[in-house]
Formats: C-alpha cells, structure tokens, sequence
C-alpha cells in the first residue's frame, strides 16, 4: 500500500509477536468453551439457579475469577449457548448438503440442526431453554435467527418459490417466532413423555408456514418434503455394519 504524504510507515512486528498473540486467544478459546462445557453439565444435573460460580470454578479446575472473567453473568452462559445454535446452523448453511437445496428443503435442514443441538443434550438443553426465557431473551437477544431465515426466504423468492409480495424479513420473524414456540413446549417440564419429537413439532409449524409463504405450484412439493422429513424422522436407525 502506497503511503501518502505526512504518513510515517509502521514497523511491523515480529512473526513470534503474532504467533504467541494467535496462541493465548486459543487457549482463551479453549477455556471460555472448558468452562461453559463444565458449566452446562451441571447446570443440567444441578439446575440453572443452584449451580453456583464455586461450582463451575471446581469442575472446570480454574479459580473463582477466572469464571467471572469470562462470564460476569450467568445470562452469559445462556448467551453463549445460543451463540453456540446459531454458529451451527451457519456452518449447516455454508455446508454442500445445503447446495442446490430449494427453500422449503433448506428451511427444514436448518430446523434438523436446531432440534439435533437441542435434542443430543436434552436436560441441558431445557434448562438453557427455560433460564432463557426467565431472562428476557426473546426480547433482548438480537434476532440472528430470523435474519438467517429471512436469508433463505430472500433466496426463496428470488428462485420463484416463494411470494414475492410478503417481507422477507416479516417471514423470517414468523419463522423465529413458531421455532421458539416449539422449543418452549419441547422444555416444559409438563411436556408429556410420549409427545412428539423437538424436530417433528418444528416441521409441523414450518409447513403451516410455508403454505402461506410459497407461490402455488410449490406448495404440494413443501407437504411432499415434509413427510418425507417426518418418515426419516420415524424410522428406526439404520444398523450399522
């Protein structure tokens, strides 16, 4: 880059700088994850509120502060749970199983995502759910979700599949807002035990809402998705070999 006048070059620093520099935020890294990894496993056995910041300190093997260092709050820990959702569905969206995808199929990935995060750590997963909603989440959190479904709808639209008289980003709210219904009833602790699966719920109001969002000609290709999403879902595992 050419230097204009009165502009002094910088030195630059030493490539060992760097690499130590790279190093401590890995292991800053490491340990903000060691300590909400240690955290979320009691949080699931003990319970948000009597898990206590000696608690996580203990079984992360860390002192006290270095806690409250990394999260001054325990709304941080909740923050940082779903930062770790949403971080997912980005990567499932960046991935090649969602290239050529059209929008509804897109759309029910993402909702498979969100329901796997959830549903392979259940207890951990209703508790984060619960103490989300006590702090005021769905108020307070910035919509990143919904502006990642609205991503696809925008996408949606401009392929043909979807209305291109509605929002965009309205639908992307909607979306958002049947998820996290979803994901309310799925964390009761009065849910019964034979009910449907995260993932099933989720399907169910994705199609509700897409029938209203697409064009004609593609909403008998959206309840064809859908029970093939919910038959994948039903049938028993594959053994393996």
């Amino acid at each position: 880059m050419e230097l204009q006048a009165g502009q002094v070059a910088e030195p630059a620093l030493p490539q060992h700088v760097g690499a130590v520099a790279g190093r401590r935020q890995q292991r800053k890294t490491e340990t903000r994850e060691r300590l909400l990894n240690a955290a979320s496993e009691l949080f699931a056995s003990r319970g948000f509120e009597e898990t206590t910041y000696d608690d996580i300190a203990s079984a992360a093997r860390v002192a006290r502060q270095t806690v409250f260092n990394y999260y001054p709050r325990k709304e941080d820990f909740v923050i940082a749970w779903g930062a770790r959702r949403r971080e997912e569905v980005a990567r499932a969206l960046a991935s090649s199983a969602f290239a050529g995808e059209q929008a509804a199929a897109r759309l029910a990935l993402m909702m498979r995502v969100l329901a796997n995060s959830y549903e392979r750590s259940p207890a951990a997963g209703r508790v984060y759910t619960i103490a989300w909603v006590k702090w005021g989440g769905p108020i307070l959190e910035e919509p990143i979700l919904a502006t990642q479904f609205a991503a696809v709808i925008t996408e949606g639209q401009r392929t043909g599949e979807i209305r291109a008289d509605v929002s965009a980003e309205t639908a992307g709210q909607l979306i958002r807002a049947a998820y996290f219904d979803a994901l309310w009833r799925w964390a009761s602790p009065r849910r019964p035990e034979d009910a449907p699966s995260l993932f099933s719920d989720l399907l169910a109001r994705l199609e509700l809402v897409l029938t209203g969002l697409c064009v004609e000609p593609q909403r008998e290709g959206i309840k064809q998705s859908m029970r093939l999403a919910q038959a994948i879902e039903a049938a028993p595992d594959t053994p393996k070999a």
